[in-house]
């Protein structure tokens, strides 16, 4: 990569930076004004943002310590510190007649209500539109982090049954071959075109953060799928109230048995003109992060793979 683009990509990683900074500070804003109400309390699943913590910390060191990146480092501390925010306020710490109860309590209060709620999402979702395409995300997401539990199997076919349709053949255990991120990415763009409700779409995010959870282990690639899949539902409803920063993936063949190669993985891919190389976008995502595990994912196969903030 020439001197000039990098210096242009290090620019925009900057602005996303500042652009994640932002928009967090308006979806807490939001929330701070109304940190007092019981029923805004009870709609934050603490839960999701304790294991977004988990997941999130040892990032920050890695970047910290290890790879020695400021910014990528400073946008994993935002969300770090957006997390503990939506916990907080989650356990309801500023709810009247909460005071001088410990967090402690408070936390575990909230997540038995939570435990007692989840039950409940499978119900809500009574013969959705598109049920056959979220069974198949859900068979996509048990798989994603190469193995499948008895929990994740238990609750696919909980909603199979519900929905009266057949349950995928899953066994618990290793899955040979990898998982794929953008198959499940793919699968949720199927269901959306379908055009479902938006309260349903909306659902299908509480579907798959209950289903991550389930195991009681949120891998890396179940992470990275719900931060894009909250993008593209979104998008879909139209709820974003600010501008959201995107990232693309691109492939920058060097010989032409690299050439060939992306042909074969990506099939019907075109080739562009920028900045005087020629490049395939592999695609557009919505989290930096997700956007970076297909990097990697390119990068393995020998292919100079980079993403462009946009």
């Amino acid at each position: 990569m020439s001197p000039l683009v990098e210096s242009i990509v290090r620019s925009w990683v900057a602005i996303g930076v500042g652009i994640a900074a932002i928009s967090n500070y308006l979806i807490i804003n939001k929330l701070w004004k109304r940190k007092h109400l019981k029923d805004v309390a009870e709609s934050i699943s603490i839960s999701a943002a304790l294991l977004g913590l988990f997941t999130a910390i040892p990032l920050l060191i890695q970047a910290v310590y290890i790879d020695r990146t400021p910014l990528p480092a400073l946008k994993t501390a935002i969300g770090i510190v957006t997390g503990v925010i939506f916990v907080m306020i989650g356990a309801g710490m500023w709810v009247g007649g909460n005071r001088g109860i410990p967090f402690r309590r408070l936390a575990l209060r909230a997540l038995r209500l939570e435990g007692r709620e989840s039950g409940d999402l499978v119900k809500t979702m009574l013969q959705p539109k598109g049920a056959e395409e979220i069974i198949e995300i859900l068979g996509l997401m048990a798989r994603l982090d190469h193995e499948v539990q008895e929990s994740e199997i238990a609750l696919l076919r909980r909603f199979a049954a519900q929905w009266k349709i057949d349950a995928p053949d899953l066994r618990a255990g290793a899955v040979t071959g990898d998982g794929s991120l953008l198959e499940v990415r793919e699968a949720v763009q199927r269901y959306l075109a379908l055009r479902p409700p938006y309260e349903q779409a909306a659902h299908l995010l509480d579907v798959l953060n209950l289903f991550a959870r389930v195991d009681e282990d949120v891998s890396q690639e179940e992470r990275f799928v719900i931060e894009e899949v909250n993008g593209l539902i979104q998008q879909y409803v139209g709820k974003d109230t600010v501008d959201r920063s995107t990232y693309e993936v691109v492939i920058v063949p060097q010989t032409k048995e690299q050439f060939d190669a992306v042909a074969e993985l990506l099939p019907g891919a075109r080739l562009s003109e920028r900045r005087g190389g020629r490049i395939i976008s592999v695609g557009t995502f919505f989290s930096h992060d997700y956007a970076e595990a297909i990097c990697k994912k390119y990068i393995a196969l020998g292919l100079f793979t980079a993403q462009v903030a946009d």
